[in-house]
């Protein structure tokens, strides 16, 4: 769990450093695919575009959600890790997402590799000025699945 704080600060750090102004200019990293999914062009990540339609209260119950999710004719999809998910945040906040917004972004939604395991949990960056990250756990959350583009 240290080495992916340590990754998620590393990550932060830089892109502060950049200055606030870093995703002016630059192209967008999100593309949409096919109406139900999104691309970030940068990790080779592609997300479900909407959420889950019901929240789930265990991560076993999230987990078979993915594995019989089949969006876009895919059937490898998964629960994001909490990396993923600080960098498609980070994506937003320094809008590099183009025209791309994903509905209901700011719910709650299961994620891995958590100092918890796997659980629900809402993300925000309080003050992009000292990189404040804040992770308020959740009872239960909706599934935004993601595979990896081979």
């Amino acid at each position: 769990m240290k080495k992916i704080r340590f990754g998620l600060v590393c990550v932060l750090l830089a892109l502060l450093l950049a200055g606030p102004c870093a995703g002016a200019g630059q192209e967008a990293r999100l593309v949409v695919l096919g109406g139900e999914m999104v691309q970030d062009t940068h990790n080779g990540l592609v997300w479900q575009l909407d959420r889950s339609r019901q929240k789930f209260k265990t991560a076993d119950e999230a987990k078979l959600y993915v594995s019989g999710l089949a969006v876009g004719g895919y059937r490898d999809w998964r629960l994001p890790t909490l990396g993923e998910r600080w960098e498609l945040l980070q994506v937003f906040v320094f809008k590099q997402n183009g025209e791309v917004n994903f509905p209901r972004f700011d719910s709650k939604y299961w994620t891995t590799d958590t100092d918890k395991g796997t659980v629900p949990l809402k993300l925000d960056i309080t003050c992009m000025c000292r990189g404040d990250q804040e992770i308020e756990y959740k009872n239960d959350g909706y599934v935004r699945a993601v595979r990896k583009i081979k």
